[in-house]
């Protein structure tokens, strides 16, 4: 079925990317003038805690009358007008700190007739005298008015109600339960990291059946991979195989092609340059995956370009982890993608990560696993209070998602939360994925990642 469309829209710096990472989860804003990122609306899948789902537009600022910052600005309102017309809920963002100027006017007639579901989000209402400010905007003509700190979170749970009461059950995203359904493979990573030799020396070897499938976005081109009994779907090899310069508009490209393949994939490949080290690009790209809760595979390239001694790979996979720490959980192979040296060791793991991205675990099973964690280490108090697990149920895979049943929402104490993920992946054996938390309690819920 068609997701429910939700578009933000504002003119320039009112917060609309913060907003936008805020709802979708993301840590890492892309805010350069590229298509996809800052000219071009950006778009992602966002699920709900409950597993529905809905997509999230982030529209370009738009700017009025005649002398426009950005040489861009009527592309950008025709973008915009674009995804409004589809839009089954629209975000309109305006800033209490700076109070109702003639922009912000201008957008709100254009939005007149749409009033009925229209949200106007008051942002900023944690800066000095800006709350007070919140009543001048009803003026705008929009009836639902709501004041928030997208950069604190403040108003978030309740722009999270109001997009839930427009979402059917029926968008649950459908989980492949065929555990012989083709695995799908992103491989990422910075430019000329060997993206492509890994490409073709996987679709080359094996004597592949590679066949073109239709992507969902407009320049994807995904390759199967059929190897003995399993299947794979290497997921957007036209940006793999994207040739180009090594400059900053190519990293930026790259950044872009990665996003889109990540949030299409199970498991993300990424890929390091041993001879290079780990980079800053690496660990924006890498976190890419994180924040998308996908499963990761650190494969580090070119490991044969130089001779090693017996500890070399051990120093560097020290290395790996003090510069990825969000990555902990991902496994790191060695190869050579040009000589095809240690590839054939990457499907195991690949078999193995899917695995665990897919499983799908007993109630009683998760309630052996709490109940001796919490023996084995309570966990802190809440405002003074001690904080109770009642019981653990798992809401969903791809990653698996488990509800914890407690006296109070809060959520958890960041060295908890990772003390209770690593006896859930240790007791699980959940190789190379992540382990979600939802908390819930009487007054609601909170996700923990």
């Amino acid at each position: 079925m068609d997701l429910k469309r939700v578009v933000i829209i504002g003119r320039p710096n009112v917060g609309k990317s913060t907003l936008f990472n805020r709802l979708a989860g993301k840590r890492r804003a892309l805010t350069h003038d590229l298509p996809g990122m800052t000219r071009d609306r950006l778009s992602g899948v966002v699920e709900l805690d409950d597993g529905r789902r809905y997509e999230l537009t982030d529209t370009g600022g738009l700017e009025y009358g005649d002398s426009p910052m950005s040489a861009y600005a009527g592309e950008i309102r025709a973008q915009a007008k674009r995804a409004l017309g589809s839009a089954d809920l629209i975000l309109f963002v305006v800033d209490g700190a700076a109070g109702i100027l003639t922009e912000d006017r201008d957008i709100a007639d254009d939005l007149r007739r749409d009033a009925a579901r229209t949200l106007l989000l008051v942002n900023k209402v944690d800066r000095k005298d800006a709350e007070e400010s919140v009543s001048e905007f009803y003026e705008l003509g929009f009836e639902n008015v709501m004041p928030i700190s997208a950069e604190h979170g403040a108003g978030i749970d309740d722009i999270i109600d109001a997009i839930g009461e427009i979402l059917p059950q029926e968008s649950i995203a459908e989980e492949e339960s065929d555990e012989n359904a083709p695995v799908r493979l992103a491989i990422i990573g910075r430019p000329n990291v060997g993206k492509s030799s890994l490409l073709n020396r996987l679709l080359g070897d094996e004597r592949a059946v590679v066949s073109p499938i239709s992507g969902t976005t407009r320049d994807a081109i995904d390759s199967e991979l059929v190897r003995g009994a399993r299947r794979y779907v290497i997921v957007d090899t036209a940006g793999i195989r994207r040739k180009g310069k090594t400059t900053d508009e190519a990293e930026k490209l790259a950044v872009i092609s990665a996003r889109k393949a990540i949030e299409r994939s199970e498991v993300a490949l990424v890929m390091i340059d041993a001879a290079d080290g780990v980079a800053a690009q690496d660990a924006t790209v890498a976190g890419y995956a994180e924040d998308a809760g996908k499963a990761a595979l650190l494969v580090v390239n070119k490991w044969d370009a130089e001779q090693h001694g017996p500890d070399d790979a051990k120093k560097f996979e020290d290395d790996i982890r003090f510069k990825l720490k969000f990555l902990a959980y991902a496994p790191v192979e060695f190869i050579s993608a040009k000589t095809g040296r240690r590839v054939e060791k990457l499907f195991p793991r690949i078999d193995e990560i899917a695995a665990a991205y897919r499983k799908r675990v007993r109630t009683s099973e998760l309630n052996v696993i709490l109940e001796r964690a919490l023996r084995q280490h309570n966990p802190p108090a809440v405002r003074g209070k001690p904080r109770r697990f009642y019981y653990a149920t798992q809401l969903r895979a791809q990653p698996p998602t488990i509800a914890l049943f407690s006296n109070t929402d809060e959520p958890l104490h960041f060295s908890y939360r990772r003390y209770l993920e690593n006896q859930f992946r240790e007791a699980l054996v959940l190789v190379g994925c992540p382990v979600h938390f939802v908390i819930r309690a009487r007054k609601g819920m909170k996700r923990e990642r």
